[in-house]
């Protein structure tokens, strides 16, 4: 009878050993799913580590590319080389109407470096980041300096940095409860757009549409979630 005791004790043991594993697992794989393509966007960022350090301010450098992480994801130079060539010539002759294509590591889009300007132009406060703004050009060569600005990793570093100090000036009312909420809003205002009412980012925080594509379906998640990860994982390399 004790030894069926025994037998049946160390039969549940295991049992409840093997749930949790199967747990675990489940919890774990989530964002593991991507850690390939993850890793390999961290490796394009530290290739890059010199003009990162000459770029961003040591206290946020982590925390602004953070916010950007994400869209190494969806970055491929070949791709990218032939979507900027055929889609630049359309821009700069008739504007974002026209052709409003993502570029770079950090995927912007010649709409997004026009709000940039736009929010520096008419907010006292950011004044000191006027260096952004293309002065003394007609509009289509204003265009054609825009796009051959966001072709260099540099300047997109520059544009990511005037967009941290603008999300900091724009938000600063709102009471974010830790470092992890606010970088989860700024980066979904990157993502989302920075001039939708507040509401609407904050309510597309959550959205799992990233990455895009139907192979991708059963592993979406939240665009902001990669920039936690990336703070979470990589951040002290930054530093």
């Amino acid at each position: 009878m004790k030894k069926l005791i025994v037998i049946a004790f160390l039969f549940l043991i295991t049992t409840s050993a093997n749930s949790n594993d199967v747990k675990n697992d489940l919890k774990n794989e989530g964002i593991e799913y991507y850690r390939k393509e993850i890793n390999r966007s961290f490796s394009l960022l530290k290739k890059k580590k010199k003009l990162i350090d000459l770029e961003l301010p040591n206290n946020e450098k982590a925390q602004i590319l953070s916010i950007a992480f994400p869209e190494i994801l969806r970055y491929d130079s070949y791709s990218d080389y032939l979507e900027t060539s055929s889609n630049r010539i359309l821009y700069v002759n008739n504007g974002k109407e026209a052709s409003d294509f993502s570029t770079g590591y950090f995927q912007m889009k010649p709409s997004f470096l026009e709000n940039l300007e736009n929010y520096v132009a008419n907010t006292e406060s950011l004044k000191p980041y006027n260096w952004i703004l293309i002065q003394n050009k007609n509009e289509k060569e204003a265009r054609k300096e825009r796009i051959s600005r966001s072709e260099k990793f540099q300047w997109q570093l520059r544009y990511l940095k005037v967009f941290w100090f603008i999300a900091e000036y724009k938000y600063q009312n709102i009471d974010f409860k830790s470092s992890e909420e606010k970088i989860r809003f700024y980066a979904t205002a990157y993502n989302y757009g920075f001039t939708k009412p507040d509401s609407e980012i904050t309510k597309y925080q959550s959205a799992k549409k990233f990455p895009s594509g139907e192979n991708t379906e059963a592993h979406k998640f939240a665009f902001a979630d990669f920039s936690i990860d990336f703070i979470k994982t990589y951040s002290v390399f930054f530093k």
